[in-house]
């Protein structure tokens, strides 16, 4: 029994380096992948923040939904 929960450990710890969301995109292709835009000079208000960079000095934006209760 020792030895599953090792694997299950060694399994999730692999895992956890595949999931694409661990990096900020830097290029147009990954801002693009990762459901973003690139824009000009800033993201556009009001539901829009920047969470990388297509190239250097632009922006990648995605569209930021605030719930309320």
């Amino acid at each position: 029994m020792k030895v599953f929960s090792f694997f299950f450990a060694v399994l999730l710890l692999m895992l956890q380096g595949t999931s694409g969301f661990l990096r900020a995109p830097n290029t147009e292709a990954q801002c693009r992948q990762a459901g973003g835009l690139c824009f000009k000079d800033r993201c556009p208000p009001p539901h829009t923040r920047a969470f990388g960079r297509c190239q250097q000095g632009i922006p990648c934006c995605r569209t930021v939904v605030t719930i309320y209760d």
